[in-house]
Formats: C-alpha cells, structure tokens, sequence
C-alpha cells in the first residue's frame, strides 16, 4: 500500500495529522529515472517491528499517484527484512535473497544494524549498484514533486519555505533570505516574485559586494547626464522585485547609500534634483546568522528597516532526500542547454549516485548543479553517463577528523527534534531562540527552520501588525504578557514594537 493510499483510506490518520515521522525508503536513482523522488513509507516496520524490501514491496509513488514496486528485473523477489531493535534502531537482513544490499561507507555483508541517529540522519542503500535508495525517518505527509517549481524537493524543510512562499506572495513586506553560501536564496528569491508577479514584472538581482564604490549610487539609483536619465537597479524593478545579494558583503558606502534610501522610500539619481519612489519589492539575502552581525553596525541598522520576515534555507548536506531530484533536474537542465539535439536517456549510474548521497557539500546546491554540468560534458560522446575518476575521488565523504577529548561535542541533527520536544524547549526557555539552540544542541538557524517546518509555531518577525497592535492594547504594552499570549521572544517582539514607532 502506498503512502497516497494509506492517507486516502485514512488508515492512520492520528499518524498523518500528529507530523510523526516514520522510516521511508526514497528512490536517488533508478533504471527508469522518472521514478526518482518516489517513496514508500515503512508502516508495518513503524507499527509491528517488521517490514520487506523486494521486486514487488513496498510499492512507492509521488504526487498522490498510485504506488508501484521497484519491478526490477535484477532486483529479487526475496525480500531484504527489515527489523526494529530494542535500541531504537533497524536490522537489515539480506540472507535469504540474491539482491546485493550495500550500505554506503560499510564494508558488505548480510546483515547491517542502523542506529537511530543514523536512520534520522539517513542511510544511503544500493540494490546490485543499480538502484540506489535513502532510507530515512520522515514525516508521513504525502509530499509534490513540482518539476516546474523553482524550490524542487520532497524535503521536510522546502514543503514548509514552499507554503512561507506562497505566503509572502499576498503580503508586501520586505523579505531577509538567510542561508550559507549555494543552499539557493536567490531561488527562493525567485520563487516569491513568481507567485507574486508571475513571469511579466521585473526580476532584478544585485550583486551588492560586484559594485565598486565609485559607481554605486550611479548603478543603484541612476544618473542624469546631457539630460538623459539612466535608471539604476531601482527603477529598472519597479512594479517587481528587487534583490540585494548578501547585503553583508557590501561596502559601508552602498550600505549608507541603501540606508538612505529605504529611509525615505525613495532614490535620487546622480544629477537630479527629483527623487523617484521606490516601487518594488524589497527582498535581501544574507549568509550570515544575525547574532554574528554587529548590533552598532549599518548591516544591523538596515536588518532592523527590512525585519519585517526572514526565510532560512537548510544546508544541503540537511536534506539529503532532494539529492536524487535536484541531481537529476541539473543533468536535464544542462544537456538541453548544452546538446538540444541530442536525446537524454543515460541511466545514473549507482556508484556515483551514492557518492553524491554521502558527499558533505560545503557549496550546497550550487555545487551539486556544478556538478552535474561537467557529468554532462564528459558524457557527450559515451554511450554511457561517464564518471571522471577525478570527480568520483573529490565526491568521497570525508572521514571524522579526530580530536581531543575536550573537543567540542557534535551538534545534534535538526531532522531529529520533533515537533514536540521544539515545543517544550521554547516554552521552557520563553521563546529566546539562542537558548533553545543551546538546549537542544542545534544551531541557531536550524531553531528557525524547526520553526518554519511545523504549523502552529512563529517567529516575532512573522506576526502581522494587526496582530501586534491587538495584543499590545489588550496588555497594556506589557511585553512579558504579549510574549506568552503571542509565544515568541520577547527581545524580538520588542524589536517589532519598536520598529512599528510603538512605546516600549
């Protein structure tokens, strides 16, 4: 029975409804790359300790389409048993079948026992290094594989930044994206002004740390010379989006220059002595947490006139269950862009699919597509997709690094915080999101992509001002009242009260 149906027939509907996470298998590739991106949840493994894996179980599916097996010839049908521990983790049996079960970065065997940090984590499986699968503990939702989407993923974390997206569409607040270097901020960027403007208003993207100091206000606001206007980066988007790349990386000049002109919602080209209303959307995207920015600085100053919402995109390395996808997506991507006439039907191969499973990727998303660019150029002229040594060597995960025993102890993985336990911490600490960071042993920002992922939980940033001015009459401006009542930090709510001219 497929995830689809079991939702369907409301079978487990307490399950469905209550976010639990339950073992899946996710198909990374397959002879039939169609199939990539289909998943199968575990359901008799999560409810009795038992389940199989062959040629004709479980059957997987995508999009609330029906469910099918692997039906691969090579794969057998005796199946691979699956088994919960008393510990909390699974025992993979592969005695009685003929199908080749490895797991990367273990030597192979029979027998396999995953942990639980492992399976929260996710374990990469290979089927006769043909199809390879992640098995991986993940919400029951049924989840879409919007091919067309700009944010592909089945991921936990880009479901929730879709929904946010689709949001923040209705709404005309400035936006701050946060996310290390290559997780895809200007995609999200993107993804907002598409289901805001659609595809016929300005998209304009700035490179803030490109632009030299001597032509800054020149490319930003325009000039106007022998009478003739040349509009900047700001005109060029009104009636769409403007995007401010990694506004941290800019000088102080084009930071006070920004200052100035969100001040007065208007700029002045270089020349002229009339100023234009700014009339895009605002959205700026840092890689920086905000506790590493200095709170006297200008960047603070021009986060707290664009604090209205802030969007955090996980790390790739967080989210290995969109690998196969995005994987994929890049290698279409590129062979139409590269050979038009040339059909696409090369098969990915298993080794090297496992090597991106368990591949770290410090450039995130922009690797990975980097990565599929020189596949597909190697590939041109072989019958099949050819792997470069070399590539294949720099893909190895790299090993632990030892350390002292006084070294800092590994931070616990966000996947495995549930709803619940989030909910307590936050209580428990009022809502300050440096301390539940501490308590739960994740980083700050991953606090916010918990925060994002789970219905029902909020940051100060994202109440709306109706919200705000409700709760500050009905408390009289007592802000350790409106924390409780509101259940966000009550350091950010003063932040949002004081940015609304509120006297606190």
């Amino acid at each position: 029975m497929s995830v689809t149906q079991c939702t369907t027939k409301h079978a487990v509907d307490e399950l469905v409804e209550s976010y639990q996470r339950v073992p899946m298998l996710i198909i990374a590739t397959h002879p039939n790359r169609e199939r990539i991106g289909e998943r199968a949840a575990l359901l008799d493994l999560h409810l009795s300790g038992t389940d199989y894996l062959s040629r004709v179980k479980p059957e997987f599916a995508k999009n609330g389409n029906a469910g099918r097996a692997l039906l691969d010839e090579y794969v057998s049908r005796s199946p691979i048993i699956f088994e919960a521990t008393d510990s909390g983790g699974i025992k993979l049996r592969a005695h009685s079948t003929k199908t080749v079960l490895t797991l990367a970065g273990r030597r192979p065997q029979d027998e396999y026992l995953v942990s639980e940090d492992e399976l929260d984590n996710g374990v990469v499986l290979g089927l006769n290094h043909r199809i390879v699968l992640l098995f991986k503990r993940l919400p029951l939702k049924d989840t879409t594989v919007d091919d067309s989407h700009t944010l592909m993923g089945i991921s936990a974390d880009i479901q929730a930044i879709r929904h946010r997206v689709e949001h923040l569409a209705t709404l005309s607040v400035p936006v701050i994206i946060r996310g290390a270097i290559g997780v895809g901020k200007q995609q999200a960027a993107y993804a907002i002004h598409k289901e805001q403007f659609g595809d016929d208003k300005p998209f304009i993207s700035v490179n803030l740390a490109a632009i030299h100091d001597a032509v800054a206000e020149t490319e930003l606001f325009g000039v106007v010379r022998n009478a003739k206007h040349q509009p900047g980066y700001f005109e060029q988007a009104a009636g769409g989006t403007i995007v401010l790349e990694d506004i941290e990386d800019a000088s102080d000049n084009i930071h006070q220059l920004l200052s100035r002109a969100l001040q007065s919602q208007s700029v002045m080209p270089k020349g002229s002595t009339k100023a234009i209303p700014i009339e895009c959307r605002i959205i700026i995207t840092s890689h920086q947490e905000s506790s590493a920015v200095d709170e006297s600085s200008m960047v603070s100053m021009l986060f707290e006139k664009l604090a209205p919402y802030q969007l955090f995109m996980p790390p790739l390395v967080q989210r290995k269950e969109d690998i196969g996808l995005l994987f994929n997506a890049f290698v279409r991507e590129q062979w139409r862009k590269l050979y038009p006439e040339k059909a696409d039907q090369f098969v990915i191969p298993g080794e090297l699919m496992k090597q991106l499973m368990t591949f770290t990727w410090p450039g995130n998303v922009r690797q990975l597509r980097n990565v599929a660019r020189q596949v597909v150029i190697d590939s041109r002229d072989q019958e099949q997709m050819y792997l470069d040594p070399q590539l294949l060597s720099l893909l190895k995960p790299q090993s632990p690094q030892t350390g002292s025993a006084e070294s800092v102890p590994k931070q616990r993985r966000p996947n495995s915080v549930s709803r619940g336990e989030l909910t307590g911490a936050l209580e428990s600490c009022q809502f300050e999101l440096q301390a539940v960071a501490k308590k739960l042993n994740i980083s700050r920002a991953s606090v916010y992509q918990l925060i994002q992922r789970f219905d029902g939980l909020q940051t100060a940033q994202d109440l709306s001002e109706s919200e705000i001015k409700d709760s500050y009459a009905k408390h009289r401006g007592d802000t350790e009242k409106m924390m409780w009542e509101l259940r966000v930090s009550q350091i950010g709510l003063r932040r949002r009260l004081k940015s609304l001219g509120y006297d606190i």
